[in-house]
């Protein structure tokens, strides 16, 4: 996993998630929601899915690559657009383009579907009963969700990201190198995500992350260890001081392609290069 970044323009984000038509859409929500309360019906909603615009443009941040395992698949699969809370949970941010990034489906259907684990205070919504009014709702969902141009608006909703303690990593809103390490498992070609010590919250959110997100499935520590095996070979062309000048022209190539943001793995692969830089 690593750090994204959203392009915050009106030609990237698509007109239907920015300005009044998620309030609009977050008000029926909550009428609806009303409408079960007054029932005496238990408030689950059934969210109609809105992201399919989304898609092209969390495709180009993520480099066609899964926003959590780092796995291209663009090329032989659709993939997911994933609500990062889930909207069963937190059902008041399914038409929120912040909660929404490119996943594969492996990661978001095998292993995270409606998981979400916190270590803080909980995120809360809009509080709709039976009673709430037309005007109070209408007022209620302005404030509840951020628009992805409002720049104080999305400052509140991510301190409030943080302020939850998520133990599942946003790559667009936490630092990933933080708090993952990696290491290799010569004797059975894998690559194992380990916690980075030096951040005391590493362990629990490295377990989370396995278990929620599949990081250390067996398919993507072998295939992991592969793209370890080109950067070491590149490495030692480049350590090679009998390698001639046109050959560590090429392994320089190399090296900056394996720590592009498009290449596979590039978190691992960063990891390492900055331990061997650093001796």
């Amino acid at each position: 996993m690593i750090a994204l970044e959203r392009v915050r323009t009106k030609s990237a984000i698509v007109k239907s998630f920015r300005g009044d038509k998620p309030v609009e859409r977050l008000v029926d929500l909550m009428s609806k929601r009303r409408a079960l309360l007054q029932a005496g019906k238990e408030p689950k909603l059934k969210v109609a899915s809105r992201w399919a615009v989304t898609k092209k443009q969390l495709l180009r941040e993520t480099q066609g690559k899964c926003a959590y395992c780092e796995t291209n698949f663009e090329a032989a699969a659709f993939g997911d657009v994933e609500h990062y809370r889930p909207k069963s949970i937190y059902w008041w941010l399914a038409y929120v383009y912040d909660n929404y990034l490119a996943s594969c489906a492996i990661c978001n259907q095998q292993f995270k579907s409606d998981a979400f684990e916190i270590d803080g205070g909980a995120m809360t919504g809009p509080e709709v009963t039976a009673a709430t009014t037309d005007a109070e709702i209408e007022t209620l969902a302005k404030d509840a969700i951020p628009d992805p141009l409002d720049q104080p608006a999305l400052d509140a909703f991510i301190a409030d990201h943080h302020a939850e303690g998520a133990l599942l990593l946003n790559p667009y809103l936490d630092d990933p190198d933080a708090f993952f390490g990696w290491e290799v498992l010569a004797g059975a070609k894998e690559v194992e995500l380990i916690p980075n010590p030096a951040e005391p919250r590493a362990i629990a959110v490295v377990d989370a992350c396995n278990r929620l997100y599949g990081l250390n499935r067996p398919q993507l520590r072998r295939r992991r260890f592969k793209q370890w095996r080109n950067y070491r070979f590149t490495i030692r062309v480049l350590e090679d001081p009998g390698s001639d000048a046109e050959l560590r022209d090429e392994a320089r190539e190399m090296l900056d392609l394996l720590v592009a943001a498009d290449s596979e793995y590039a978190a691992m692969v960063r990891f390492f290069e900055r331990a061997r830089l650093s001796q």
